[in-house]
């Protein structure tokens, strides 16, 4: 060992985990100068180079912060972090602009500096799960080799998207449930060349969701469902250049086509329909399967009404489903009825043409359209919801 250099021990160390290599501190000073050194690879979920798990260093305890001040000299060259709560009565210095009742209800616990985080700068992942953090702390958005950033629970933490443009190279945005975030999704277009993967979910952000269309290397986005999210946007307007490398897409309800969509005007299902349809035949597919979209009309659309009870009539037919019968795709508008299963359905608007009847699949579409057509009756010859008027 003695005759081995400083950067060789430090690549033998960076096969152990941060665990073993802190042990390894304590055998001499060799090994406290190549730990300064050791880089230990990012497991990043798509490859791993370490023969040990422990890559990523949990900041859950006291006891692992105090490990933490120790590793900004011992060990700087970490690459993954996890903070997560420190223990009850125990939080994180107050950044600027924190929520002031926040600050009075914890004013008698022990505040831990984290400024400190700023030293390991080559940090690639950085999670903060339910960490007491209180303001705004622009030590946090400053990484300049972050891959992966993982926000969830800490609805203190002050921030708005603008605060990316910190790290430049940002590939993995995950936020979940983050009251005090803030910010419009165009701001991602510091980011543009680099991201692959956004997820953000129950955060008061906004914005159409067609500005990120011309990110080249985004895979997956997700901004879905909950009533904080004010995504807009047109599914119909994604062009067959958009979203070039895109494999995974789910939008929240705001977004005229997602999956949960509630409709203002009847006329404008059929060509979102298609528009859907068209999508779930791109390579890669956008949508995956057209039983999961849950569309319906509005309860605020004007030309919504309510059920005649009197006359016995179903309710009003204004949910949509799409349908298969055999390889040919359609949809319709149908009523489940509150207390059955029975739906009953208008008749179905057909987005293929009839297979050839000489085709080996044509057998099954006519045993599959029979089937569909049991639902349709009390809205036979209607191929869309019919009128108050009618319907009265």
């Amino acid at each position: 060992m003695n005759g081995m250099s400083n950067s060789l021990t430090a690549g033998i160390l960076g096969f152990l985990g941060y665990k073993d290599i802190m042990r390894s501190r304590i055998c001499c000073s060799k090994f406290r100068d190549a730990a300064r050194t050791t880089i230990i690879p990012w497991a990043n979920g798509k490859n791993s180079y370490s023969l040990s798990t422990e890559t990523k260093f949990r900041v859950n305890n006291v006891r692992k912060y105090k490990a933490m001040v120790v590793m900004t000299t011992a060990l700087p060259n970490l690459q993954q972090i996890r903070l997560h709560g420190i223990g009850h009565g125990n939080k994180y210095c107050d950044g600027k602009d924190p929520d002031e009742k926040k600050v009075a209800s914890t004013a008698d616990w022990t505040a831990y500096e984290i400024q400190m985080i700023s030293k390991f700068t080559k940090l690639r992942s950085l999670t903060m799960y339910a960490a007491p953090l209180n303001g705004r702390y622009s030590v946090l958005f400053n990484f300049p080799l972050l891959r992966r950033l993982d926000i969830h629970y800490c609805d203190y933490l002050e921030w708005d998207l603008d605060m990316l443009a910190g790290l430049p190279l940002l590939e993995e945005l995950v936020v979940l449930s983050n009251d005090s975030l803030t910010g419009n999704i165009k701001s991602l277009s510091v980011l543009k060349v680099t991201l692959e993967k956004v997820y953000i979910r129950r955060c008061k952000i906004e914005g159409d969701f067609m500005d990120l269309a011309a990110f080249p290397r985004l895979k997956s986005l997700n901004l879905t469902t909950c009533s904080l999210i004010m995504i807009t946007g047109d599914m119909r307007e994604i062009g067959g250049n958009d979203f070039p490398m895109l494999e995974e897409l789910d939008l929240g309800e705001g977004v005229i086509g997602a999956k949960c969509h509630h409709f203002q005007r009847i006329s404008d299902v059929p060509s979102v329909a298609e528009a859907i349809y068209r999508l779930s035949q791109r390579d890669p597919p956008l949508i995956k399967n057209l039983d999961c979209v849950y569309w319906s009309l509005s309860r605020d659309s004007p030309e919504w009404y309510d059920r005649n009870c009197e006359n016995g009539h179903p309710p009003p037919p204004f949910s949509i489903d799409f349908v298969r019968a055999g390889s040919r795709f359609g949809w319709r508008w149908k009523t489940i009825s509150a207390y059955s299963c029975a739906s009953n359905s208008c008749e179905i608007n057909w987005l293929d043409p009839e297979p050839d009847r000489e085709s080996n699949d044509y057998d099954v579409y006519i045993r599959e359209l029979q089937s569909i057509h049991e639902d349709i009756f009390c809205f036979e010859g209607y191929h869309q919801p019919p009128s108050e008027e009618e319907y009265k």
